[in-house]
C-alpha cells in the first residue's frame, strides 16, 4: 500500500525501512540525490551469479561419508543451484571423513540430482537396508553392491551388500561439491 500511495509510513516505520536499506531517511523520502551508499568493494576473485538461472533447493539433512547414518529427510535449511535441465536435486550436509580423497569433507555439502541408477564408480547417495543413507562410490553386480570410500583415513573400508538380504535403493548422484561458511 506504502508502493501506490494508498497509505503513509509513520516516522518508525521509516526509520525501520531506512536502517533495513542501510540509506538515510531524505533518501526514502525521496529528499535526497539517490546516490548509492558506500558498498564494500569485492574482491577481484568474485564471480557474478545470474539469479535469474538460479533456484532454492533444500538441505535435507546430514549425510554420513563413513558408516551409514539414519536417513531423516527433514529440510534443514535452504541453498541455491544454478543447476537445471529438468532434474530434481537436493542438498545434504556430509558428516565424516570417508570421501575426503574426493574433496568431500566433513560439513561440506552435496548437491545430488535425484535418480535411481548411477554408473559403475560414480558418487552417489544409498540408502542400505531400511533406512541407513551413506554417500560412497557405488559399484553393483547382479547378486551384490559394493560402497567404496574415498578417503586418507585408512580406518574406511570398503562396504559389501548381498542384495539377497539386504534391500539397496539409490536416491541420486552427487553432482556438486560446495564448501559454506
Amino acid at each position: 500500500m506504502y508502493e501506490t500511495g494508498k497509505r503513509e509510513p509513520d516516522f518508525e516505520t521509516l526509520e525501520i525501512f531506512a536502517d533495513f536499506f542501510n540509506v538515510n531517511m531524505d533518501t526514502l523520502l525521496g529528499k535526497a540525490d539517490n546516490k548509492i551508499p558506500d558498498c564494500k568493494i569485492l574482491p577481484s576473485e568474485a564471480i557474478p551469479i545470474d539469479l535469474a538461472r538460479c533456484h532454492r533447493i533444500p538441505i535435507l539433512c546430514r549425510i554420513s561419508a563413513g558408516l551409514p547414518l539414519y536417513a531423516q529427510e527433514h529440510i534443514e535449511g535452504y541453498t541455491i543451484t544454478d543447476l537445471n535441465g529438468g532434474a530434481e536435486y537436493f542438498a545434504l550436509r556430509v558428516h565424516g571423513d570417508c570421501m575426503n580423497a574426493a574433496g568431500i569433507n566433513d560439513g561440506y555439502l552435496i548437491i545430488v540430482r535425484r535418480q535411481e541408477e548411477v554408473e559403475q564408480g560414480e558418487i552417489a547417495v544409498v540408502i542400505a537396508g531400511a533406512d541407513d543413507a551413506t554417500v560412497k562410490r557405488f559399484y553393483s553386480s547382479d547378486t551384490t553392491v559394493t560402497l567404496i570410500p574415498q578417503s586418507t583415513n585408512p580406518e574406511h573400508k570398503p562396504q559389501m551388500y548381498d542384495l539377497s538380504k539386504t534391500t539397496i535403493h539409490i536416491l541420486g548422484k552427487v553432482v556438486k561439491v560446495e564448501f559454506l561458511v
